[in-house]
């Protein structure tokens, strides 16, 4: 499902920071050049200073957003399409909300207009002019910067040197598919018609490797794994817990909310491997 695909979190205050300041550079550009609901006719006095601080409350909302994401996903250490979507619609509601009580008590200095009526037809006439446009660009930009940045990380830790010695190669049917990770970080294997699907961690986010070839043989490259399914093999250090019957039954691993399922066949031979001694 789309909602549960992992999604790239970037933990660095410097990305956000940079995120957030074009947000607010954003939300300027559409009140001074665009000049919604009038806004560059109007002409009460310090107009620019005002305008300005909408720009900070864009960013204000956005990092303390992001902070409180940052503290849940340092304790489930999983964020998918799912904790995105709900991240930018907060960080759209609360600049919202912010905006609302800055421009009735500061600027049109008019607090009895604080009720709930007015409060509605304003946060609907705000999110439908361009709410939606800036939760569309948050998403642009947490996706680009922070896939761009991984990128960069990938390609370096994909260079195999002489002090890492933990690193594994996964060849796959033809010469030129070859995938360098640690062979610790590997998680599971799928296997997905000629291809399999290599799922793996990289700073601390669950990443996934496409290769052309049969389970079979990646199975033989990797013989501590277990197999749990004809189209899954598993590490058995990221190994939890087997939920369900014989009949129906899921893995349970560490680091992510993704059940492998078991089939009847290894049913047995995976309960005896996680009740047995480590």
């Amino acid at each position: 499902m789309f909602l549960n695909k992992p999604f790239p979190y970037e933990t660095s205050a410097r990305a956000h920071l940079f995120i957030g300041s074009c947000l607010g550079f954003f939300v300027l550009f559409i009140l001074f050049f665009l000049q919604p609901f009038n806004s560059g006719g109007s002409d009460f006095s310090y107009k620019t200073i005002y305008f300005l601080i909408y720009d900070f409350i864009v960013f204000l909302s956005y990092f303390i957003t992001h902070l409180f994401s940052y503290l849940y996903y340092k304790k489930i250490k999983i964020w998918k399409v799912l904790e995105e979507i709900i991240f930018n619609v907060i960080f759209i509601f609360l600049s919202i909300i912010i905006g609302f009580y800055y421009t009735e008590i500061i600027i049109n200095k008019n607090p009895e207009r604080l009720n709930l009526p007015h409060f509605l037809g304003w946060f609907k006439t705000i999110l439908f002019s361009f709410g939606i446009l800036l939760f569309i660009l948050t998403y642009y930009l947490r996706r680009k910067y922070t896939a761009k940045d991984l990128t960069n990380k990938n390609v370096n830790s994909q260079t195999p040197t002489l002090s890492d010695t933990k690193n594994i190669t996964l060849t796959g049917s033809l010469k030129k598919d070859i995938f360098i990770v640690d062979e610790a970080n590997l998680m599971f294997v799928k296997s997905e018609n000629n291809y399999v699907l290599i799922s793996y961690l990289e700073h601390d986010l669950i990443k996934e490797k496409l290769l052309r070839s049969t389970l079979a043989n990646i199975e033989k490259q990797l013989p501590s794994f277990i197999k749990t399914h004809r189209s899954y093999i598993v590490n058995p250090d990221f190994t939890l817990a087997v939920k369900g019957s014989k009949q129906n039954s899921k893995l349970n691993l560490k680091n992510t909310e993704l059940a492998i399922p078991v089939s009847e066949t290894y049913f047995e031979t995976i309960n005896s491997i996680l009740n047995g001694p480590k």
